[in-house]
């Protein structure tokens, strides 16, 4: 079989001895300014709802979006950014760095330059992940163990108000992910949002009827309990805001140069790619938005919108700067092939191990995720998720 790779090779190399000539001159012919301008505030109005809409469900509880919404913008965004990491970006960075016209070193003598960058971003995010994980101290599960021993002892002084207590501190516990399994994942937060007003009235019609003082003591010693996991929690989300950060990043990493590729675009080139970005945008901008809003926020926090604005913003600063640059810059050049290339494949990088491990891993294949997701509700975030994945493969063919 190598012998055979061997031939191919040397057969084609034989046909191209010829090199061929990157870009040095872009396209002038029927570049139509004032349609690439109005592109400009397209993209950034779609990019910028898209991320900020699934915010805008969670902060604004007045417009009604069923929980429903949430969850299937959860799971198919994960779909979208697998496929984006391997359809999108992996490819790409292959095609531009073994373009013919760069020197030998890329296309020739080291062509799997695009994956190991990839796997140099790989085993960058599990470094960063491994310095901000909640469970590096090792006294996740010792509170844990506590919260159970002072559950029991105190079933022996009251059974009755034990038991309830126990089971909201499971709940709890449940929803924060200080179980077995991988701590914190972002997919956990979003059910902590959806349902934990169902958990507690179902909580509280299992429970025997209480007075108000009751009630009071209840909540008075919950907050008591909650006490001892704080710094976890505290860093559980720091790990979990690492996560959304690196997971932005390997998204905006790539999206200046999808917009310098469609201002530079001209013709019916440039209004399918439009298109195609356009949905790109969407679909992408809701996954992200979508991770972003179920993090523990502050009230008034301005980070999240922030984050949102960021992602609305790059893409069309990457356009701007194809507007500025386009009777300079090709995207076929030799500086061009190798800026798109190297970023696409730290994105691609990024993007595999926060989509896979992050996302899909932790939301379908950790303990917590088959106390969250059963019957029905994993099936069809299955399919969403597969859905998402296929969305995004198919705009792969245009953009």
């Amino acid at each position: 079989m190598g012998s055979l790779t061997r031939r191919i090779l040397a057969t084609r190399q034989a046909t191209t001895d010829v090199k061929p000539l990157c870009a040095t001159v872009a396209n002038k012919e029927d570049y139509n300014l004032n349609l690439h301008i109005i592109a400009v505030f397209i993209i950034l109005i779609v990019s910028s709802t898209a991320c900020a809409f699934p915010l805008i469900v969670v902060k604004a509880p007045r417009l009604r979006i069923p929980p429903t919404f949430l969850f299937v913008v959860r799971h198919f965004g994960t779909g979208v950014l697998i496929a984006t990491a391997f359809v999108h970006l992996l490819p790409t960075a292959f095609i531009s760095l073994t373009d013919p016209c760069l020197p030998d070193f890329w296309n020739k003598d080291y062509p799997a330059m695009a994956g190991a960058l990839a796997l140099a971003a790989v085993f960058l995010i599990a470094v960063v992940e491994m310095v901000f994980s909640p469970g590096k101290n090792g006294c996740a599960m010792p509170v844990g163990m506590m919260e159970e021993s002072v559950g029991a002892g105190r079933r022996n002084e009251n059974t009755k108000e034990a038991a309830s207590a126990d089971n909201q501190e499971r709940e709890r516990r449940l929803e924060q992910g200080i179980i077995h399994g991988r701590n914190n994942s972002t997919g956990r937060e979003l059910q902590r949002i959806t349902k934990s007003s169902a958990a507690f009235d179902a909580g509280e019609r299992d429970a025997q009827p209480r007075t108000k003082r009751e009630s009071k003591q209840d909540m008075a010693s919950s907050a008591k309990n909650r006490a001892p996991v704080t710094p976890i929690e505290i860093q559980s989300h720091k790990k979990a805001l690492m996560q959304c950060l690196l997971l932005e990043m390997g998204i905006l990493f790539h999206s200046v140069f999808i917009g310098m590729a469609l201002s530079v675009a001209v013709g019916n080139d440039f209004i399918v790619l439009l298109i195609a970005i356009t949905f790109h945008q969407t679909f992408e901008g809701l996954a992200l938005g979508s991770r972003i809003a179920v993090l523990s926020w502050k009230r008034r926090a301005l980070q999240p919108w922030l984050m949102a604005l960021a992602y609305g913003c790059t893409t069309p600063i990457g356009q701007a700067i194809g507007l500025a640059t386009h009777t300079l810059y090709a995207p076929g050049s030799q500086v061009g092939l190798l800026m798109v290339g190297i970023m696409n494949a730290i994105s691609s990088g990024l993007l595999t191990f926060t989509s896979l491990v992050d996302l899909m891993s932790e939301d379908f294949l950790s303990d917590e995720s088959w106390t969250i997701l059963r019957g029905r509700r994993r099936v069809w975030a299955c399919l969403l998720v597969f859905a998402g994945a296929f969305g995004m493969s198919l705009i792969g063919a245009w953009a």
